[in-house]
């Protein structure tokens, strides 16, 4: 092993769904395959990657000593709510690929990173040169639906719809507080629940305990650093697509659910709506296959 990649300047976490979960298993797989081509597009090749899973994939994750897979057989969590369970099984597996990560590299961040996102190639370079605050909330980035081949969107708010919006130092990824809510299984008193339903950027009164890094409140990211006596600043520039219109994800919305946007926000959509340059498909690996 190069002993520069023992000291990544970051470590992706990948919790992969097992073929149980996944109503498309080739898709799933394919488009795994697309986020860690997006990672090996970075501008600097200082980074780790592990992909949590119970099924590997039908590729080879680990093409050189920076890819692993780690294998897991865990039950997966039982829970009323199918989402609540995935979710718990996610967290599962990015506890797993996190403590894989630290017996096999000293990373200055550690970021969680959905099996279906792109990460700009500049991410990594950035953190290798300007990388010192305890972590990095990333809000701008590029909203895509799924295959589009001509429009892509942008936003300034990503951390509220996307997971993969954040960069913790890793010597703070273990520290612990009031971090998990009801989308944990974390059972709330009424005003409580009340609570968390009015104010989705706040701690919840009566959470669970959990760590920084594995819990999935990703809009109340800033409320934790705070907690822990950090400010969380921005990444100054875009890093994410967050893919949307995925036919496996568990969030998607069915059309009788899908909110009903005011002409307002359908304008504030199509403003927001840019074309996908060769520049933008280049820097996120958008016709990696």
């Amino acid at each position: 092993m190069n002993p520069t990649n023992k000291t990544p300047s970051v470590v992706f976490l990948i919790p992969f769904a097992p073929r149980s979960v996944k109503t498309q298993w080739d898709t799933a797989c394919a488009q795994l395959r697309q986020t860690l081509a997006s990672i090996r597009n970075s501008t600097s090749g200082k980074f780790a990657v592990v992909v949590a899973g119970h099924e590997a994939p039908t590729f080879p994750v680990a093409t050189d000593d920076r890819f692993h897979f780690r294998s897991l057989n865990h039950p997966l969590p039982e829970h009323p709510s199918r989402g609540v369970a995935v979710r718990l099984d996610k967290l599962a597996k990015i506890s797993a690929a996190w403590e894989y990560a630290k017996a096999n590299w000293k990373p200055k961040y550690v970021m969680k990173l959905d099996a279906d996102d792109f990460v700009s190639s500049q991410l990594v370079g950035w953190l290798d040169s300007a990388g010192t605050a305890p972590g990095y909330l990333i809000k701008q980035g590029w909203i895509w639906r799924s295959e589009a081949r001509w429009l892509i969107q942008r936003t300034e708010t990503l951390d509220r719809i996307c997971g993969s919006c954040l960069l913790i130092r890793s010597d703070l990824a273990d520290q612990t507080g009031p971090f998990l809510t009801e989308v944990e299984g974390v059972v709330l008193g009424e005003a409580n629940s009340n609570f968390a339903a009015s104010d989705h950027y706040s701690l919840v009164p009566g959470s669970g305990i959990s760590t920084l890094l594995s819990n999935d409140s990703h809009q109340r990211y800033a409320a934790q650093f705070a907690y822990l006596g950090h400010e969380l600043p921005s990444l100054p520039f875009p890093a994410v697509v967050y893919r949307t219109s995925n036919v496996n994800s568990i969030t998607r919305i069915t059309a009788e659910a899908r909110p009903k946007f005011k002409a307002r926000m359908w304008l504030g959509k199509i403003r927001r709506l840019r074309l996908i340059t060769p520049k933008l498909k280049s820097e996120f690996g958008l016709n990696a296959s």
